[in-house]
């Protein structure tokens, strides 16, 4: 995913700055971010303008490697969860945030899923991240594309309108959309809704 010939960690991380200026307003607002991997993206928050910042990821090598790269920032609560089979845990878990941070996990727990956690929340700023592929190949060409092949078989595909139309059944409304071309010619597509 960082191979210079597709930048899509970099990209990321650069997203996930975007998606914390989202509450820039909000003195010490609560983040959560689904799908936290090994916690890229957490170098665009200055430490202790949070509240504090949850992350969740079912993948606990992840997490301890996140742990133990963001170990000087206290507001940091990491959790190993299933979004699939804990999604009550999971909505407890978000009711205090003020946003949810979902980039490139809806497609891997399905949009049914994330939609049962998200619906069940109190309506905090909801920022999900896809991927559109132009040349219709999910992975992109790097020399490593096995590497992805039981990912895949898991996976679906999240459709723009599809997230949309739900996010709004839920009660949540449109708030931004923008576009990240990476070099292959992938787009992030960034779906803000509130």
């Amino acid at each position: 995913m960082g191979h210079e010939n597709v930048q899509q960690l970099q990209t990321l991380s650069r997203i996930t700055g975007d998606q914390f200026a989202l509450v820039a307003n909000i003195q010490k607002p609560a983040v959560a971010i689904l799908g936290i991997t090994d916690g890229n993206g957490l170098c665009n928050i200055t430490a202790g303008c949070c509240k504090t910042v949850i992350g969740m990821d079912i993948n606990e090598e992840y997490l301890n490697i996140c742990r133990e790269r963001y170990s000087a920032m206290p507001e940091l609560v990491l959790y190993s969860i299933d979004l699939v089979t804990e999604k009550d845990r999971a909505v407890e878990l978000l009711k205090p945030t003020d946003i949810v941070i979902a980039n490139m996990i809806v497609e891997h727990i399905h949009l049914n899923n994330f939609m049962d956690i998200v619906s069940e929340l109190t309506k905090p700023i909801v920022s999900v991240t896809i991927q559109f592929n132009p040349d219709g190949h999910t992975v992109s060409h790097s020399g490593y594309e096995a590497a992805f092949d039981d990912i895949l078989q898991h996976g679906q595909n999240c459709e723009e309108l599809s997230l949309v139309a739900a996010m709004c059944d839920a009660g949540y409304k449109a708030a931004g959309r923008k576009e990240y071309i990476l070099p292959n010619e992938k787009i992030f597509i960034r779906l803000d809704f509130k």
